[in-house]
């Protein structure tokens, strides 16, 4: 099998829903990050073999289609969609590697993309018997049938700290210092030459916008339960909903000679798993397991882990499961702060975990996010 390098890649700033890139439709942000990554590396688009998007809540169709030709690249560039929920943007880097592993392809740019501000309606068809009235619009599709459970990402989530007597103390604490660590990250530019600004009428943004240096665990702590009276799980400790894009170039030995590439990582081993529908949060628990089993390392041979933060419950769980220790985790900060668009965040925090063992001159890396409905991923890499 063909080695996957990691080249490199990019992102948009994040921005809340109806916030700083509402106005962006998605496939603008994504060829903003398209085309950021091939100047960066003096590529032209006929040199990609294949461009692969995750997408959760567009408007349906092929997007990643739509990016490439709103990009302007030539027609004959294949592009493909994938939809796993948060997981979208690791399924399709997980996608990208095995076609390079194969010999399919030698240069792929992968990740996702996601405007939540300008997410469709979406309703039954009166057909159908869930079909509940012409103003009634669902915003959870069906992750999981009612007999196995398919509670909302909140219920999950107060489901687990209930089970797990995880407390909204330790939540708190950690949702604190994720923005703390992201501040820092923010302040000393260590992410800058992979964010890219995007122009809105002639005013450049380059920020993450949820990053909040000023919050307090006070604060925290006065913020009301969200989905249960007397539950554990506010939007403190929660992670709001988010717009933005992100991509990374992957290439196999052949394209490092061709193009004169200098890889950052290779991506070693992934792997993907299912878990029970009603404590998804702790599915990476399980793909990590599966990972580090195909790859032969101890855990304690990872130096930094990336987890996808849709919830402090969701990390301290996870890292109580594995025996993680929680100074490994999200070392820049995580979703908490920097925020969720849940088709770009597998790219993101990928993209953070190629910086976070950089600053540390860590060897090896896992990126990891649980999706609704039951589905673990996790992507282990070496850094070069």
């Amino acid at each position: 099998m063909n080695t996957v390098y990691l080249i490199g890649g990019c992102r948009t700033p994040i921005g809340k829903t109806g916030g700083r890139l509402k106005q962006f439709l998605p496939e603008k942000l994504a060829a903003a990050v398209l085309h950021n990554t091939l100047a960066a590396y003096h590529l032209s688009p006929a040199a990609i073999n294949q461009v692969i998007l995750g997408n959760a809540v567009g408007p349906g169709g092929n997007i990643a289609r739509v990016s490439v030709l709103e990009a302007g690249w030539p027609y004959a560039i294949p592009a493909l969609t994938v939809d796993a929920q948060c997981g979208s943007g690791l399924s399709a880097i997980h996608l990208a590697c095995s076609q390079i592993r194969a010999g399919e392809a030698d240069l792929i740019l992968a990740g996702g993309l996601e405007s939540t501000s300008l997410a469709p309606k979406r309703q039954f068809h009166p057909a159908d018997p869930r079909f509940t009235g012409p103003d009634d619009f669902y915003e959870q599709a069906p992750f999981s049938p009612p007999t196995v459970g398919n509670p909302s990402v909140g219920e999950a989530a107060e489901n687990l700290a209930e089970q797990l007597n995880i407390s909204r103390e330790a939540m708190d604490r950690w949702a604190w210092e994720s923005h703390q660590k992201a501040a820092r990250t923010q302040s000393k530019r260590l992410l800058a030459d992979i964010i890219v600004p995007v122009n809105q009428k002639d005013q450049l943004i380059r920020d993450d916008e949820c990053i909040r240096p000023s919050l307090t665990p006070r604060l925290l702590a006065r913020m009301p339960a969200v989905f249960r009276p007397d539950g554990r799980i506010t939007a403190g400790n929660t992670c709001l909903k988010h717009d933005g894009a992100a991509v990374i170039l992957l290439a196999s030995e052949q394209a490092l000679r061709n193009y004169r590439l200098k890889p950052q990582a290779v991506l070693t081993a992934h792997a993907t798993c299912g878990y029970d529908p009603n404590l998804f949060p702790l599915s990476p628990v399980a793909a990590i397991g599966k990972l580090l089993a195909a790859s032969g390392l101890p855990l304690e041979a990872i130096d930094s882990v990336e987890i996808n933060e849709a919830f402090a419950v969701k990390i301290l769980a996870c890292c109580q499961a594995l025996d993680l220790p929680l100074e490994k985790v999200n070392r820049l900060g995580g979703a908490l702060a920097y925020g969720h668009p849940y088709g770009a965040s597998g790219a993101i925090i990928l993209l953070h975990l190629v910086k976070a063992l950089q600053q540390t001159e860590g060897r090896y890396g896992i990126a990891a996010i649980g999706a609704v409905g039951g589905l673990g991923t996790a992507t282990l890499l070496e850094r070069c």
